[in-house]
């Protein structure tokens, strides 16, 4: 329990930390110096707790596995691709025109500093030590839950986003890391939706007002399809597609021996 208790402390530590960037927005700092430290000081903070609270080598990020990076990436993107050609064909997606907008980078760095700073946090630290104590499910349901909250203070949230992120996003990211043990796999998942969400198709990013992107297009339809002003988070197509992938990922994660049982002795401080 002990270990629980300093993982949580670690969690709120390294989560603020991560955060505090932000804050430099009110002095007109660069977003790209802004997310560049996001991530950069989620991920040091991340090592330094592993390093000197653990006395471990953070294996799960381990640049033997870094692969995993690229190709979470190169799904995260397809996944969110597919979800806006079922809208599409589905007539809830207009596409308007084409264009390239200069800000490549900052979409780049916003998308993968977020990416890094909420996986190390809510899967390397909440997840990872919930489930030390209680086992997989009891980790996924804790930090599934504290993601949707999280998500539930950005711009046009509502409970039923919150409730859309905790069984979407909460469940695969949770599935993405304990399927693998790597949090690479996670990281390049969340980024290539974030990429493709906010640059690619520029529609709107949990709550956020959609920026210019490649494509440029409206939404129509119903908030149960098209995820309403929180954006497609909140959609029914978007909960649907992540079952299907968690569903995939726990299956590996149960072939592959992956799944952590709860023991009370784990409790014992």
């Amino acid at each position: 329990m002990k270990h629980f208790l300093l993982g949580l402390l670690g969690f709120v530590v390294v989560w603020i930390a991560g955060l505090a960037p932000q804050f430099l927005n009110y002095f007109h700092i660069s977003w790209i110096i802004v997310f560049s430290l996001e991530g950069l000081i989620s991920i040091v903070g991340y090592l330094l707790f592993v390093r000197l609270i653990e006395r471990r080598h953070a294996t799960e990020l381990s640049r033997f596995r870094i692969s995993l990076l690229p190709f979470g990436t190169i799904v995260g993107l397809i996944w969110f691709a597919l979800l806006m050609l079922m809208l599409y064909a589905a007539g809830h997606y207009q596409i308007i025109g084409v264009g390239f907008p200069n800000r490549v980078l900052s979409a780049v760095i916003f998308a993968l500093g977020t990416a890094i700073w909420e996986e190390v946090t809510f899967r390397g630290l909440l997840f990872r030590i919930t489930e030390q104590t209680f086992g997989t499910w009891i980790g996924v349901l804790v930090s599934a839950v504290a993601f949707g909250a999280v998500h539930g203070l950005n711009p046009n949230a509502s409970l039923a986003a919150s409730i859309a992120i905790v069984l979407e996003s909460g469940l695969l990211l949770a599935a993405a890391y304990f399927a693998t043990r790597t949090l690479w796999l996670p990281i390049g998942l969340h980024f290539g939706w974030n990429f493709a969400e906010d640059f690619i198709f520029g529609v709107r990013v949990s709550g956020h007002a959609a920026r210019p992107a490649l494509v440029e297009g409206t939404l129509t339809g119903s908030p149960l399809w098209t995820g309403g002003d929180y954006g497609l988070e909140s959609s029914i197509w978007a909960i649907g597609m992540a079952a299907i992938m968690s569903a995939i990922l726990i299956v590996i994660a149960v072939q592959r021996r992956q799944i952590v049982r709860f023991m009370p002795s784990r409790m014992r401080v």
